[in-house]
């Protein structure tokens, strides 16, 4: 299970980029391609270390720094594009934080793996038995992360598309966090052991 954690902690976070390399002009896609290598050497420098987690918070500050600069106050107070990228990327852009969300959820997976691990096996338990128990553990986090993650991308997709606006953006994204944190801590509350 630590190899497949790792491959998730790695790739995961590695979709922002991909996104606006597809949609982004020159500049952008350049930037991309840089901030794409930088987290690549940070999360295999991460694994090897046994924590790849800067990987994701490096992911989540390219995705701050293009929607700063793509659009929002700065543009309309600028009157350009500081890094153009297509409307429809934008989109994208912002749906693909849900999996460096799932990426930092198994980054911390990976780091709970090892550490059970090496205390479980110190204590006498068979290697066997410790890998099947803990593989199980967070197979079932990361299911239930992801589960939780669609429910509050539709949740979030239902308020947006109603026709007359109830709530801003800002605020049904706001909304989308709030469930989307309520339900992982319901489900692992009332499910810790799977």
């Amino acid at each position: 299970m630590r190899i497949q954690l790792s491959l998730i902690s790695i790739i995961l976070p590695l979709i922002p980029y991909v996104v606006v390399f597809l949609y982004g002009d020159s500049t952008a896609k350049v930037i991309s391609l840089v901030f794409m290598g930088l987290s690549v050497v940070i999360g295999v420098l991460g694994v090897i270390r046994g924590n790849p987690l800067a990987e994701s918070l490096v992911s989540v500050v390219f995705i701050s720094l293009v929607s700063i600069l793509s659009s929002g106050y700065l543009v309309y107070s600028t009157h350009t594009y500081l890094l153009y990228i297509n409307p429809i990327g934008l989109t994208i852009l912002g749906y693909s934080i849900g999996f460096v969300e799932l990426a930092i959820v198994s980054s911390m997976m990976l780091r709970m793996y090892n550490r059970l691990y090496g205390e479980l096996t110190g204590k006498g338990y068979t290697e066997d038995e410790v890998k099947s128990e803990l593989s199980e553990f967070t197979k079932n986090v990361i299911t239930v992360s992801a589960i939780v993650l669609v429910i509050s991308i539709i949740i979030y997709l239902l308020i947006s598309s109603v026709t007359v606006s109830i709530i801003d953006p800002v605020t049904a994204l706001v909304v989308f966090l709030i469930i989307y944190i309520i339900l992982l801590r319901y489900v692992i509350r009332v499910n810790p052991a799977g």
